[in-house]
């Protein structure tokens, strides 16, 4: 059969532009990602975290609520790539987007907004930031729902939410099961109304339409924002931040993106954030996660970082790192949220249950690495370090390591340390072939390493300073013994490679 010269050149370009894009979309291979058609460590760091679109800084402890240019948030993007990084997380907190920050995701008039047109400058602040990242190669997870946003505390954003029934024509307490005030997050209606979810299912008719009237809503929240993200190949999905809710809330979203998106002829990857992801294989929420691989396309656990340090967090981490390379796919882990900034310290906010310093941050950094997390981000001031130079070095020095050393083609291997004190060093390695050493800032800095069956080989050892992010030392050791591996100085978090030449 004779296909007409038009019509063959029509297939070909169409196969072309499908193939293009689907080699391009941010997806997954093992354990790791990757982006236009190559394995990528994702690393990042930014001083916001919470509608970055609008605010891309915060200088105080309750999270600056105010406005920066387009500009001023472009060039901290260039500050980020310039160091190495590639990843920013961005919380939707649209109750303080339209009621502080001037930003309405929804239509106003006379004093109240019309959850009925969804549009406003919220929107194009979005697509701005998504088309800047995505200029820049820099992957963007959209965490969808924020419980803070829907509290009279935190942000303060309850009150003067396009979502609160005494802000907008669209219904009333009584029409939406909805409070003009809530102290808390627990238990929150609007976290609850989906199908598949307990409180949903055991809900009386007449409860369940109020729950109807608000999703209803939601739901064309969520249709305007997939028609902006989906224009972009750099995003990924999760579903909230830090939830305590059940699952199918979770899941009635990825759902909706999914389907959405395959309407397009689009795939995405979708996931949620469970807030006592602290507490590792004790989190039955979190097992659940990692054990469902036809659900979550992959896990966040940056909650493991926010109650644990030192050789406790390793411990958890890597019993984490256990379940998830025993999943079937085995799952890739994720973290937007590394804790730890002197300033958080003395009394101020988190630091009465959050890891302290910013020594902890950077250690907490490349444990997760060496642990075989696939995407690390240092959180906002002050619970973590943001986009401070001390996160610029140490995305730097992880891509000297990387030059050297790809973090996916080694593991764990504490077992070929010895005089090792507690939580002074960590080892993943290709044994034989590759090694990446990394000191802690506490630690005596001085351990064996077994290279006793390598008799031989060489090797070459080349360290890096993580807190400047430039190349140390180098030299050459001999395999064949233990050898005994010290770090140049103590005054810098150290790390090194060692690759047999």
């Amino acid at each position: 059969m004779r296909i007409a010269p038009l019509l063959a050149v029509a297939i070909v370009l169409g196969v072309f532009v499908f193939g293009t894009a689907a080699r391009g979309q941010i997806t997954i291979d093992g354990r790791y990602w990757s982006y236009r058609g190559e394995r990528v460590l994702l690393l990042g760091g930014w001083n916001h975290g919470h509608n970055p679109f609008i605010d891309h800084d915060t200088d105080n402890d309750r999270d600056n609520q105010g406005v920066s240019t387009p500009q001023e948030i472009a060039q901290a993007m260039d500050l980020l790539a310039a160091a190495g990084g590639n990843c920013l997380r961005c919380v939707f907190d649209p109750g303080m987007a339209s009621g502080i920050q001037d930003m309405p995701f929804c239509g106003k008039a006379a004093g109240l907004y019309d959850l009925n047109v969804m549009d406003g400058p919220f929107w194009r602040r979005l697509d701005t930031f998504l088309s800047e990242a995505h200029r820049r190669k820099i992957i963007v997870q959209l965490e969808i729902w924020d419980r803070f946003d829907l509290i009279d505390g935190s942000w303060g954003s309850w009150p003067v939410s396009p979502w609160n029934p005494n802000n907008n024509v669209n219904y009333t307490s009584e029409s939406s099961g909805l409070a003009a005030s809530y102290r808390s997050y627990k238990k929150h209606p609007f976290l609850q109304g989906v199908p598949g979810h307990p409180v949903y299912e055991a809900a009386l008719p007449a409860r369940r339409k109020k729950y109807d009237v608000v999703r209803g809503y939601q739901e064309k929240f969520m249709a305007k924002l997939m028609q902006v993200s989906l224009a972009y190949d750099n995003v990924l999905y999760c579903m909230n931040n830090e939830t305590h809710e059940d699952l199918a809330w979770g899941q009635y979203w990825m759902e909706f993106i999914k389907r959405t998106a395959k309407s397009q002829g689009k795939q995405v990857l979708t996931t949620d954030m469970i807030d006592d992801a602290f507490d590792g294989t004790e989190s039955r929420g979190l097992v659940r996660q990692l054990r469902d691989r036809a659900t979550y396309d992959y896990v966040d656990i940056s909650q493991i970082n926010s109650r644990h340090a030192d050789e406790s967090h390793w411990n958890t981490l890597t019993s984490v790192v256990g379940v998830a390379e025993k999943a079937d796919p085995p799952c890739l882990l994720h973290m937007t949220k590394i804790y730890g900034n002197d300033l958080a310290l003395d009394g101020r906010p988190w630091s009465r249950f959050k890891p302290g310093d910013t020594d902890n941050g950077i250690e907490e950094w490349w444990r997760n690495l060496l642990a075989g997390v696939a995407g690390v981000r240092f959180h906002r001031p002050t619970a973590g370090v943001g986009l401070y130079p001390e996160a610029r070095a140490c995305m730097t020095a992880t891509r000297k390591v990387e030059s050297v050393v790809k973090f996916w083609d080694v593991s764990p291997a504490m077992e070929l340390l010895t005089r090792r004190e507690t939580d002074e060093a960590y080892l993943a390695a290709d044994p034989g072939k590759v090694y990446i050493l990394y000191f802690t800032k506490k630690g005596a800095g001085s351990v064996g390493l077994k290279l006793d069956t390598l008799s031989g080989e060489t090797f070459e050892l080349r360290w890096v300073n993580v807190d400047t992010g430039n190349w140390g030392p180098t030299r050459r050791m001999a395999g064949g013994s233990t050898v005994t591996i010290e770090r140049p100085d103590a005054t810098a978090h150290w790390v090194a490679t060692l690759k047999r030449r």
